[in-house]
């Protein structure tokens, strides 16, 4: 089973390079960020690179928006290793 890596913000710089560098070392990446439209498009990006890559949407900024995007992730990947 490979391992799982959350990517919360994953906005244009460290969250998208988070989700190449672990998804290249076989992590499976989850990725959350507010905007569905870049999310979607970094998810076929992460796919032309055969990265297993799942997108989310949900404002972190807003508390009661954070823990919906955790709880999908988990119920989809069953676990995560890296936040």
């Amino acid at each position: 089973m490979s391992k799982v890596i959350d990517v919360l913000g994953a906005g244009t710089g460290l969250g998208v390079s988070m989700a190449h560098r672990f998804g290249r070392e076989g992590f499976r990446v989850p990725l959350v960020t507010r905007r569905k439209d870049r999310l979607d498009a970094l998810v076929e990006v992460l796919a032309g690179e055969r990265i297993e890559a799942v997108a989310f949407s949900a404002d972190l900024s807003r508390p009661p928006e954070a823990p919906a995007p955790v709880e999908a992730i988990r119920g989809r990947s069953g676990r995560t290793d890296v936040v």
